[in-house]
């Protein structure tokens, strides 16, 4: 029985009345199919805004659908963290998964996301020796010298497509650091499988017969995982440093953790990094390229820290640049919703939640909820610092990697190296809009600012760029 079946079968089922229904709403909203259509249109072309009208003319509990599926979308902070959080066990984040994803192998279908209760526990577990403090300041070692020379090269070409050529550099990154690939071919094979594995929980239809998007994505899963099944022996007899090899390694006696359920839980993870670090970083360009004093002051901070290559170490005492990271993750969500699914009747916030409904708790509006944040549509890094800490104060609204048990496991990474990308290029470079532009958020699906963020890039004088030596 999988995870997510114990956890159903374990709930505790509430009655209707019980919970008292007749003094409970069931929520407004419209989830016919041309508003299905519609939300698709609004998530892609006006992402957090589109999030945030919804919920200023539905209320904080609404009906909604999303290309055909239809949930119901939860905005308010203190209800979202609520859902998150889970503490009485109404939630499954298994079953709100696999409404996207089920039957994208026709085995078992393993993932981090996928599990529920003790399973989700014991999976998580096997994953934190991939996470302590020296294997983060492995994969930091790793990716520095990419990014150094990279920078190096947009230095010398003058100009750069920040968005296709920043995504790039962190698929590669993502190849050598969670993978353990080094050749450029294969991992650009490994990158454009994956792409296609995550595109297909958003496709119509899981009819591999009508799409194409379900069909590939099929094929893609099928690719990983028995490119990665296939090593999982020889990874298991190497020191290497990569996710992958760390994950071989360290893959404890649980009973239903055996080698198929261990590569499924990378390709879950794999996928849950994939193209999000890159967009975060995308929109924090495209707000230093518009805020240059705070371009200014992550350099200060960089150069006064270290001016050459920065260490784990020096990573994790880069308050500014920490400041900005947060913000831009709060400014421009990479994530629009998490899904959960009701495992009994729930009252939430007044509102009536049948069992078996899926509900979106909407991470975008609650970042921008006003409720919560001084000047939400400000860009103002500050609002994390000590004076004001706005982050803590706003408690259960700053919630980009989610919250509760199910909260990203790769948060701490994903900081890192965006602190290393962006300490390696305030120490060499400087930059500016190449065409000045009012970018807006979009959902694509991946939250980040629209355009490519073209990008004149020039060294920085007295940086250590190749072009001064």
């Amino acid at each position: 029985m999988t995870g997510a079946a114990r956890t159903v079968h374990g709930a505790t089922a509430r009655t209707a009345d019980s919970l008292g229904w007749p003094q409970v709403r069931h929520p407004a909203g419209d989830d016919g199919f041309l508003a299905g259509l519609g939300n698709l249109v609004g998530w892609f072309r006006h992402g957090h805004e589109h999030l945030q009208r919804q919920a200023r003319e539905h209320g904080p509990v609404y009906r909604a659908r999303v290309g055909s599926r239809k949930v119901v979308m939860v905005t308010d902070p203190t209800l979202a963290a609520e859902v998150l959080r889970n503490r009485d066990k109404t939630w499954s984040t298994a079953l709100g998964w696999l409404t996207s994803y089920e039957g994208i192998t026709d085995g078992p279908f393993h993932a981090i996301v996928t599990l529920d209760g003790e399973p989700h526990r014991e999976a998580r577990q096997l994953l934190m020796p991939a996470f302590t403090a020296d294997a983060l300041r492995s994969y930091i070692e790793v990716a520095g010298p990419i990014f150094e020379e990279t920078v190096d090269a947009w230095v010398a070409d003058g100009r750069v497509d920040f968005k296709p050529a920043v995504r790039d550099l962190f698929a590669r990154v993502s190849a050598r650091v969670l993978m353990g690939v080094d050749d450029p071919t294969e991992a650009a094979r490994l990158d454009e499988a994956m792409a296609q594995y995550w595109a297909g929980g958003l496709t119509f239809s899981k009819n591999p017969w009508v799409s194409p998007t379900w069909r590939r994505a099929r094929r893609a899963y099928r690719m990983l995982f028995e490119h990665f099944r296939a090593q999982v022996d020889d990874r298991r007899r190497t020191e290497a440093p990569d996710l992958f090899s760390r994950l071989c390694r360290t893959n404890g006696s649980v009973d239903w953790l055996d080698d198929d359920a261990l590569v499924g839980i990378f390709l879950s993870v794999m996928s849950a990094a994939f193209d999000t670090t890159s967009a975060g970083v995308t929109s924090m360009a495209y707000l230093l390229a518009t805020h240059p004093g705070w371009q200014q002051r992550l350099r200060t901070e960089a150069l006064r820290t270290n001016p050459d290559r920065a260490s784990y170490e020096d990573l994790k005492t880069l308050v500014e640049h920490e400041l900005v990271w947060k913000e831009t993750l709060r400014f421009y969500p990479v994530a629009p919703t998490v899904p959960r699914v009701a495992l009994c009747d729930v009252d939430l916030g007044g509102y009536r939640i049948p069992s078996g409904k899926k509900v979106s708790v909407a991470i975008a509006a609650a970042l921008r909820d006003p409720t919560c944040w001084s000047a939400p549509n400000e860009f103002d890094p500050e609002r994390f610092g000590p004076g004001r800490n706005e982050g803590k104060k706003a408690g259960s609204a700053y919630m980009p990697f989610g919250a509760g048990a199910h909260s990203c496991v790769g948060a701490q990474l994903a900081s890192l190296q965006a602190k290393a990308f962006w300490h390696a290029t305030g120490t060499r470079a400087r930059f500016r809009l190449a065409a000045p532009y009012q970018a807006r958020h979009e959902f694509r699906p991946v939250g980040m600012v629209s355009g490519d963020v073209e990008l004149l890039i020039e060294p920085y004088p007295g940086g250590p760029s190749l072009l001064g030596q």
